[in-house]
């Protein structure tokens, strides 16, 4: 694996260099439209705006080469390389939650429209009028999904799009949705939603899947707030099933566009991560086993009595105890139990000693890269771009409750264990120390990435030293580059 002091050696394998480009004009507002009409995108933008990422993402393009003879004129089409006339692309962002409380108007938690409309546009240029656009997620089950349109700018691109004539779609994948108490976590009630409209498929990997090397027909994998038994009938030896939108399986090309943060349950969350999205009924998604590492599980140390506790609450409370019982056991356990240091409590495998839902992540990027409708395994990989919204990032108590970090950045990269093996580095972790990133070592990871032989990372402006991210508290000690020697 390389370090961080490695990280900017030169490639010796294409696709596996990751640009940083700086954006200090920030994001814009309106309806996100380009600060300057350049002439690639005068069929596309219409009006002019005061979005600056349009013109920062141009420079990454041309840092990296594309379609560098056509630069400059109106036929310069830089995702020409991978997006063909008339083909289907998924826009995949982070929509994970809707703000409340003291995240809202910080632009933390979900990928910030300006560079969503960004991407759209020059993905509008390659597809062309035959082609046709998927902005699409699958957020958390208790998220708003009208407020996340509003908070995310989902109504405002929606309502361009669709006066410009131009062929984009915005989908929430989810087949269910839970009122959830965001005080306190407490499911109300659940719904059915629509979903994809182009339908599901269970993707089965069997023995191929990273979680059969700990599987039997026992392993008690679970998602908090979840039925165990339904997670468990997904994944057992030899079966390894993820409900999966056909919108990301029967497009062509993916661009992946990640908002980055840190994360409880996996140290960061940036490329990889994002493709959780795609898989749109969470009961099949492993996240923890149950109990400690000397009991078979991971969901906290063995250690701690603590979290053994309020996770004896949770699943003894969660859906069947009235609102008002759930808060006060809830309130009662933090004080009691953690000295109301909520935190930096153990819950639900959100520590260091996760050694689960990294195997479900690096599931998800073969399953995006390498398959299709039906688990039908596809001739050739699928093409995955990313671009990471660097701008305004989270660190601490991410991805749900992080504290707001601006960075300003944008980051791109064709190879998205690369990319995240770089974020790593721009956040101040050690990669060695985040399984996710760690296990790209492995020769399995080769299905979706060559990032872990071969990651470099350039600026397209003067290289930044980028101040190092707070990790999460029950990572803290356990994740910071330097902290262990080389």
């Amino acid at each position: 694996m390389k370090t961080e002091a490695q990280i900017d050696s030169a490639p010796s394998e294409a696709g596996s260099y990751v640009l940083a480009c700086p954006c200090p004009e920030g994001y814009g507002s309106g309806d996100y439209a380009p600060r300057t009409r350049f002439p690639e995108l005068r069929e596309i933008a219409g009006e002019s705006g005061d979005n600056a990422i349009h013109g920062r993402l141009r420079d990454i393009f041309l840092a990296a080469g594309l379609d560098a003879g056509r630069y400059g004129s109106q036929q310069w089409n830089p995702l020409g390389q991978w997006i063909a006339p008339g083909m289907r692309v998924l826009i995949k962002p982070n929509w994970v939650k809707h703000e409340t409380g003291d995240l809202i108007g910080q632009n933390v938690l979900c990928t910030h429209p300006s560079v969503l409309r960004a991407a759209i546009d020059y993905v509008l240029i390659a597809t062309g009028s035959p082609g046709q656009v998927m902005v699409a997620d699958s957020p958390l089950q208790g998220a708003d999904f009208a407020r996340v349109r509003e908070q995310a700018g989902i109504d405002t691109l929606e309502r361009h799009y669709r006066n410009a004539g131009l062929p984009v779609v915005f989908r929430d994948l989810r087949l269910r949705h839970a009122e959830v108490d965001d005080r306190s976590s407490y499911v109300k009630s659940t719904h059915p939603l629509a979903g994809d409209a182009m339908g599901y498929s269970i993707v089965d990997l069997g023995a191929l899947s990273r979680l059969e090397e700990i599987s039997d027909d026992r392993t008690p994998f679970e998602v908090a707030d979840y039925n165990g038994h339904a997670t468990r009938a997904h994944h057992r030896r030899g079966v390894h099933e993820y409900c999966i939108a056909n919108s990301a399986l029967s497009c062509d090309v993916i661009l992946n566009l990640p908002k980055l943060k840190s994360h409880v349950k996996s140290g960061m969350t940036g490329a990889m991560k994002n493709f959780v999205g795609v898989n749109c009924d969470k009961a099949y998604l492993p996240h923890y086993r149950r109990g400690t590492p000397d009991r078979g599980g991971d969901e906290y140390p063995a250690q701690s009595k603590s979290p053994a506790a309020i996770a004896y609450f949770r699943r003894t409370l969660q859906n069947r105890a009235p609102l008002w019982l759930w808060k006060t056991a809830r309130s009662l356990a933090f004080f009691l139990l953690a000295n109301g240091k909520r935190n930096v409590i153990c819950q639900s495998g959100g520590w260091y000693g996760n050694d689960t839902l990294w195997r479900t992540i690096h599931d998800l990027c073969d399953i995006v890269t390498n398959y299709g409708v039906g688990g039908t395994r596809l001739c050739g990989p699928r093409s995955i771009l990313t671009l990471v919204d660097a701008m305004v990032c989270g660190e601490g108590l991410g991805p749900l409750y992080p504290r707001s970090k601006p960075l300003n950045l944008l980051i791109w990269g064709e190879d998205i264990g690369a990319v995240d093996l770089a974020c790593a580095a721009i956040m101040g972790f050690d990669p060695r120390r985040i399984p996710m990133l760690s296990h790209l070592e492995d020769a399995r990871a080769r299905a979706f990435s060559r990032g872990a032989h071969t990651p470099w990372l350039q600026y397209t402006g003067e290289k930044r030293a980028e101040p190092p991210f707070a990790p999460p508290p029950t990572w803290k000690g356990h994740i910071e580059a330097g902290s262990f020697g080389p």
